[in-house]
């Protein structure tokens, strides 16, 4: 892996950051102090080292402007270009607390509210439970506790379907809990309830985004679709997990889900203004009931955080814990080769962005630990050993499962189970015959089909990203009559359900 030096000498990291506070801020006393014998910018360059990841930026923000906005690093392995303040990444479920602070616009302009019915103001969407379709609110999608299953329909952005056809569809998605039961995150989800409010402003997801929160910041080298990434060359590449260039995925289907593209500079304005209570260089641009209501504790989670807090909480696209005596809101996430995070101290108005062009890498949250423990105080554990040893369980989460070591043989032939399959969420599963086995498409894209055990074959797809299922044929008379996608059972946690199909005759 290529690699380029860096300049580890205090004076000169700060003299290249953009927008350095006073020096007698907190923030940046806490960045310059020596811990563990590393400045906070040592601790950075090292653990971009230690997780070999490709390059980085960081930023460190106040209510009152960028404390501190440095790149690391290169934009591609192999080549020279430097990753700056100004490269743009794509940053992912970050997206979720960037959608829900446009939505909120939208909410003080008396446009939508937060807990009306949305089937008040867009009664497109039906919802596979007529109680929920009837009672669901941007709180509820926002705060993924619709009842909608984790993770399910994210498939969906492979399609390149209208979003009026991704709204149609989610009446075929079968809940797997009780509405409001509990928290089950949902990409769909938040993008139903983005397209719900964007709809009824007369907007598109994406124009929404863009004309409620970019524009207004002056985020000028950010945007809602992956297509900003190629405005210019100064873009971070996706690196898979041996560090090799891998394809950038596009989850514009979905819009403010996963699809906003941003920088480390810009990044900083958009937090500035939520530290600053919702002001943006003397413009309201939230009021302080709808930042509230964006932040405030909407559901259980379950431990989350450095210190796993027993009573992390969802909010509306971000998510809160504890850490000492302060509350972190913060949003993580992750696409094909890049991860990212925000966390947001409220009451000590600082937050830092971490965004890193490398696959599952846990480099954000080592460096955000690290700020924490900075900022608030020394947490009395080792919370880099800690983050260390998770790493082995975020690269699971795209490991092929293997068949069981009792696997049965082939069932039926080969022909048994070829012909074309119709389910209501993800429309026709085609299964063919070639001299090597059987190949499949599902919704027009190829996927793989490998033997697991008797008549059920794992379905992998191109997307690592995109999680494995099990299907599983049904016969009668020896033919077979519907196929059922579960989730693996040894798959890693994002292992989804996609449904029954019925065989077309």
């Amino acid at each position: 892996m290529s690699r380029i030096p860096f300049v580890s000498l205090v004076t000169l990291a700060l003299c290249l950051c953009t927008g350095l506070a006073n020096a007698d801020e907190p923030a940046v006393e806490a960045l310059t102090r020596v811990v563990n014998g590393r400045t906070f910018d040592q601790f950075v360059q090292k653990a971009l080292v230690d997780y070999a990841v490709p390059g980085a930026v960081i930023a460190v923000a106040k209510s009152d402007g960028p404390v501190f906005v440095r790149g690391y690093g290169v934009r591609e392995v192999g080549k020279t270009a430097l990753v700056d303040t100004q490269t743009r990444f794509q940053i992912a479920s970050v997206s979720k607390f960037i959608a829900a602070t446009a939505v909120g616009t939208l909410v003080d302009r008396g446009i939508v509210a937060w807990d009306r019915p949305i089937a008040t103001f867009a009664p497109q969407l039906e919802l596979a439970v007529p109680y929920a379709t009837q009672n669901a609110t941007l709180r509820d999608f926002f705060a993924h506790r619709t009842g909608l299953p984790a993770y399910t329909g994210d498939l969906l952005t492979e399609f390149e379907l209208e979003p009026a056809e991704l709204v149609r569809r989610a009446r075929f998605l079968p809940f797997d809990h009780s509405f409001r039961e509990r928290w089950a995150y949902s990409n769909y989800g938040v993008f139903l309830g983005q397209q719900a409010a964007a709809q009824t402003a007369g907007l598109t997801a994406p124009q929404l985004l863009a004309h409620t929160v970019l524009e207004p910041l002056g985020m000028k080298r950010s945007g809602p679709v992956q297509a900003t990434l190629f405005e210019d060359e100064n873009r971070a590449a996706a690196h898979d997990l041996d560090g090799s260039v891998m394809a950038y995925e596009n989850v514009d289907a979905f819009s403010g889900a996963g699809a906003v593209v941003s920088t480390g500079a810009d990044i900083a304005r958009w937090m500035s203004m939520l530290l600053a209570g919702g002001v943006f260089e003397g413009r309201q641009m939230l009021t302080d009931a709808t930042l509230g209501a964006i932040v405030a504790a909407s559901m259980v989670e379950g431990p989350s955080g450095p210190l796993h807090d027993p009573n992390a909480a969802a909010g509306l696209g971000c998510d809160s814990y504890h850490f000492l005596n302060r509350r972190v809101v913060e949003k993580n996430g992750a696409l094909n080769g890049v991860r990212t995070i925000v966390s947001l101290i409220p009451e000590l108005k600082v937050g830092i962005a971490i965004f890193a062009n490398k696959q599952l890498t846990v480099f954000p949250e080592a460096v955000r630990a690290e700020f924490l423990e900075r900022e608030i105080g020394a947490s009395g554990r080792d919370l880099q050993a800690e983050i260390r040893s998770e790493q082995a369980s975020w690269t699971n989460l795209v490991a092929i499962p293997k068949p069981p070591a009792d696997a049965l043989p082939m069932a039926h032939p080969l022909d048994a189970y070829a012909g074309v399959y119709q389910g209501a969420l993800y429309g026709q599963l085609r299964i063919a015959t070639r001299s090597d086995g059987l190949v499949v498409t599902i919704g027009g894209r190829p996927a793989k089909l490998t033997l697991w055990s008797g008549d059920a074959f794992l379905l992998t797809f191109p997307n690592p990203d995109v999680a494995p299922g099990l299907l599983t044929f049904r016969f009668q008379n020896g033919a077979a009559t519907s196929a059922r996608i579960d989730g693996s059972r040894v798959a890693g946690t994002m292992s989804v359900n996609y449904g029954s199909f019925t065989r077309v005759p």
